[in-house]
């Protein structure tokens, strides 16, 4: 076992109990964003079946019960699959490593990630894992994948006590550069350990073009790049409104690519 699968069990085995609460993608602004995304791609795929990889504690297995009739889930962490609710619905949970899953060729209609990529020692062995189960015409959905040119833009040497810099910019500099610590503080998980289960973060984020550059290289014949969640997209959201942060978006996606680094995340859509 990878030291950085050895990480990922430590840390998620920690958080467990208090993912769902603590983590801001389950707020119910970002679930009902998630739960379009979700209905758009069933609206793009035949078929009935879904798998979620590094499904942790079922967030998107609970979004897409609405839209698919079978749901599996695999995740390496035994911990987050016990929180996962599998009642009521067609729903298996798998034990074990996305590079190497138990389903056979051509399977599934959609594949889903979230808030999982940057953890993948090896996003390789995943594409072609994904791109073996999934079915001709079948799309995989990857989001909350941090960006990398927002990484490097918040991570500039700036001495953040003599410039004149606004609270919310300050944050997001030290949720880029010290999150680990806070999460030291917080949960007690050593922040060595931290680092080293969120390797693509540790060099600096994913950069969306080679991302895709690389789904392309394996064999898949589209991949969809998405921008999302711009710096003080929470300040707009929550002080003024969400149509206010909806223009912000769209003016600052009219500007990309001069704006990619105004974007915290990117998420993709992959088609075989």
């Amino acid at each position: 076992m990878s030291d950085v699968i050895e990480a990922n069990i430590h840390v998620h085995t920690s958080l467990a109990e208090v993912y769902n609460k603590d983590e801001p993608h389950f707020r119910p602004e970002n679930k009902a964003k998630v739960s379009s995304r979700l209905e758009a791609l069933k609206q793009r795929v035949e078929g009935e079946r879904l798998l979620d990889l590094g499904c942790g504690t079922g967030f998107i297995i609970d979004l897409a019960r609405p839209f698919f009739s079978t749901i599996r889930g695999v995740d390496i962490t035994p911990a987050m699959l016990e929180q996962v609710d599998t009642e009521g619905h067609d729903i298996e949970l798998h034990n074990g490593q996305v590079e190497d899953v138990p389903f056979e060729d051509n399977s599934f209609d959609a594949l889903t990630a979230y808030s999982f990529l940057d953890h993948l020692e090896d996003q390789r062995a995943m594409l072609v894992e994904a791109k073996r189960v999934m079915k001709d015409g079948a799309e995989f959905y990857i989001d909350l994948v941090p960006n990398r040119f927002y990484w490097a833009a918040l991570s500039q040497e700036t001495d953040y006590d003599q410039v004149d810099v606004s609270a919310f910019v300050k944050r997001e500099h030290d949720m880029v550069t010290e999150n680990d610590k806070r999460i030291e503080a917080e949960y007690g998980i050593d922040a060595d350990v931290f680092r080293a289960a969120e390797p693509a973060k540790e060099t600096g984020g994913v950069d969306p073009y080679e991302f895709k550059r690389l789904a392309l290289d394996v064999g898949f014949s589209q991949c969809e790049v998405h921008f999302d969640w711009f710096l003080g997209n929470a300040k707009v959201l929550h002080q003024q409104s969400a149509e206010e942060a909806e223009t912000v978006m769209a003016y600052l996606k009219e500007c990309l690519p001069i704006s990619k680094g105004m974007f915290k995340y990117v998420w993709f859509v992959l088609k075989k």
